[in-house]
């Protein structure tokens, strides 16, 4: 079953060129591998993400995501079958 997941969280540090670059390299390495699409989208200290993909695979990339420190307050917006 694909799923789609949009959450929002505040940044925890203000977001400087380098972070969203390593957080987009690593996205691009490994969400392609578990077949995962989204977009990341950020301004001053807020990010808002959507994820897409099998259940399994959003679910584990999510919980990789909610122990991030580099961010706080994530609260997801919808979770939904696509």
């Amino acid at each position: 079953m694909l799923v789609r997941c949009l959450y929002a969280s505040h940044a925890a540090a203000p977001v400087q060129p380098p972070v969203v670059d390593a957080i987009l390299a690593q996205s691009r390495r490994n969400n392609t591998v578990q077949g995962i699409t989204g977009i990341l989208c950020h301004t001053d200290d807020i990010f808002i993400q959507v994820l897409e993909g099998g259940r399994d695979e959003v679910g584990a990339l999510f919980s990789t995501i909610i122990r991030d420190d580099r961010h706080t307050g994530l609260r997801i917006l919808t979770y939904e079958e696509i």
